[in-house]
């Protein structure tokens, strides 16, 4: 490093800003801010009026009700694989309700997860209440997300870019269906976004105030899911795309003075090596604090000294190799290692649904196909225009480079992943690629528009009502090309159209229609009783849908009689599961089915059918 003059590093100072590029002329301030809360309270209005309607999804059951004993007791034996920041924030709203909980219940004695979680919401407490209250947090996270996004464009391109970046992810089907459940999939995808924009902007300006930023943004990666370790690859990658670029780093001093500038490539890998290294080392202590500044999965020594450390050490991987030193060496706490684990098996295999096949380990182009079926035409074309338009508007190598190269790992990682149950795990890409689409909004041109001006205006107008035409199904979004939502359950399944988030309204449905005795196929973990739905239980998917269910107290497919109405879910239908329970019947029952049309769907993920 070299000292210079005050002038010249200020001057540097002013060069380095995030956004050299931008030459828009400036809106006001009122009306600048007009647009983005009127997208913000349009998002708020979406998600919580449509959440309101949609039942707890199949997993929901389990982190709501973990998330309470978190925060309640400090117990962390339920739903260990996945770390605690959303169930935290959804515990912490559910005090205000007081649920009740039964601690002398055998389900918690045992750690039973999908039992507990059932009694939680559906015998001992009012379920609808406490979903709303848990899953509000999450809805506000989104919002948030989505100002990031939008000083992160107007940092980049201006405000108008800002303003684009914005719509786009408050109209986004994928963002409005995840960001109303108490799951892990969009706060991953938020926080991976943060911490990468939060180390680009260390890197330029060295304070600090940047690096401490930089740590929190990492360690909330951390706990907000297992996969956000993958946050260390992609900073390394944007590290090294910052070295061998033209921009330089300033090492502020002392508040806003300016002391070194770093251009040499060896001065700006040693800071770039270093941001990561320190960004690591205070995650740390944002994982501690996630788990209360405790070490182990329960206060129960009978829950904690139940764990078979050796059985997960006999899996010798790079990355269990990492744990286990991790372990040894109280880096971090035990139930996080141990939750860890448990994700890496039931990461090893599940049942897989994809046009027509199944796979128990899936399919290297899954995440292919689910990108061009799931996300919303218009914003293909759209970030297709960004790439176009790159050297136009683009801000730089170091830039872009920021925007693609972790959407790049992360979908490269996805693409050899061996579990495909659903487009969720694609989330994290569309943070960084919202952004980068974003540019094209440089080349908007008013009151005179250009054509390529009303070209994106028509874009951004369908990608806009595509969403609202869905509402309130968004997590059964299917683009144009792939058909629609209709047939959606031919394509894909799981989570990516039906996660049990319709049994509420079939409810509804039979209320107004209750001619004839239903059977129904349920796959989800929310409670027919619950919600008034008389039904004669059919097989389901094989995890406990209800005590009833566990206990094998269903009707077999071959025993309905003919004329009666058959409600199952979409993802039972195309039987990659409910294949597992080896019902007799089941494949010639499905087969026939499939050749009726349903006289009704209900929110695109239950296919309502009357037996010939």
């Amino acid at each position: 490093m070299k000292n210079q003059s005050d002038d010249q590093l200020r001057s540097s100072l002013e060069a380095s800003q995030i956004n050299p590029v931008v030459t828009d002329a400036a809106l006001n301030p009122k009306l600048e801010l007009s647009i983005v809360a009127c997208l913000l309270i349009l998002f708020l209005f979406l998600s919580f009026t449509s959440m309101r309607q949609k039942n707890a999804t199949f997993d929901e059951g389990t982190h709501i009700s973990a998330a309470y004993t978190y925060v309640a007791y400090g117990d962390f034996r339920l739903n260990p694989e996945h770390p605690p920041l959303s169930k935290l924030l959804a515990g912490w709203a559910q005090r205000v309700l007081s649920p009740k909980v039964e601690l002398t219940d055998a389900a918690w004695e045992r750690a039973d997860q999908w039992e507990f979680g059932a009694k939680y919401l559906y015998a001992w407490n009012d379920a609808d209440r406490l979903i709303f209250a848990a899953r509000t947090p999450g809805v506000i996270l989104a919002a948030l997300f989505g100002l990031l996004l939008y000083f992160a464009a107007r940092g980049l391109y201006g405000w108008k870019a800002g303003c684009l970046a914005l719509a786009l992810w408050v109209f986004s089907p994928d963002v409005l269906a995840h960001a109303q459940l108490v799951t892990t999939d969009l706060p991953v995808a938020g926080f991976l976004f943060f911490a990468v924009w939060r180390y680009f902007q260390a890197l330029r300006k060295l304070t600090m105030v940047n690096v401490l930023w930089l740590g929190l943004a990492v360690g909330l990666c951390l706990v907000a899911k297992f996969s956000g370790v993958l946050i260390f690859p992609m900073l390394m990658l944007v590290g090294a795309s910052f070295v061998f670029s033209d921009s330089h780093s300033l090492l502020l001093l002392k508040g806003k003075e300016v002391a070194h500038m770093l251009s040499g490539r060896k001065d700006k890998a040693l800071a770039a090596f270093g941001l990561i290294v320190a960004a690591g080392l205070m995650s740390l202590v944002v994982i501690w604090a996630s788990y209360g500044f405790h070490s182990r999965l329960s206060p129960s020594d009978a829950i904690s000294n139940r764990i078979d450390w050796q059985h997960y050490w006999a899996k010798e991987t790079l990355t269990t190799g990492l744990l286990k030193v991790s372990h040894s060496l109280h880096l971090v706490p035990e139930a996080y290692t141990y939750g860890f684990l448990v994700m890496l098996a039931s990461a090893e295999k599940r049942p897989s649904f994809l046009m027509g096949e199944y796979s128990a380990t899936g399919w290297w182009y899954y995440f292919l196909i689910t990108f061009f079926v799931k996300t919303p035409i218009p914003l293909i074309l759209l970030i297709g225009l960004g790439f176009a338009l790159l050297q136009k508007y683009g801000a730089g190598l170091a830039a872009e480079a920021m925007l693609l190269l972790p959407a790049g790992l992360y979908w490269l990682v996805a693409l050899t992943a061996s579990i495909n149950i659903g487009h969720r795990h694609l989330l994290p890409i569309y943070p960084f690629l919202i952004v980068f689409a974003a540019k094209i909004a440089r080349d908007f041109s008013w009151p005179k528009p250009s054509g390529r001006t009303i070209f994106c205006g028509l874009l951004v107008a369908w990608n806009l009502v595509a969403t609202l035409l869905i509402y309130p199904h968004f997590l059964s979004y299917f683009n144009e090309m792939a058909g629609g939502p209709k047939r959606g359950y031919e394509l894909l399944t799981d989570s990516n159209i039906d996660w049990g988030q319709d049994l509420k309204a079939l409810a509804a449905y039979r209320q107004s229609h209750p001619e004839g005795e239903l059977y129904l196929s349920y796959f989800g973990t929310a409670s027919p009783q619950y919600y008034g739905l008389k039904a004669e239980m059919l097989p389901g998917f094989t995890m406990p849908l209800s005590l009833q269910a566990r206990e094998g107290k269903f009707i077999p497919f071959n025993q309905i009689p003919s004329g009666a109405m058959v409600a199952i879910s979409v993802t039972n239908l195309t039987g990659p599961y409910i294949y597992t329970a080896r019902v007799p019947g089941t494949e010639e029952f499905l087969r026939r089915l499939q050749k009726l049309e349903p006289i009704a769907r209900i929110g695109y993920s239950i296919n309502l059918y009357r037996l010939p």
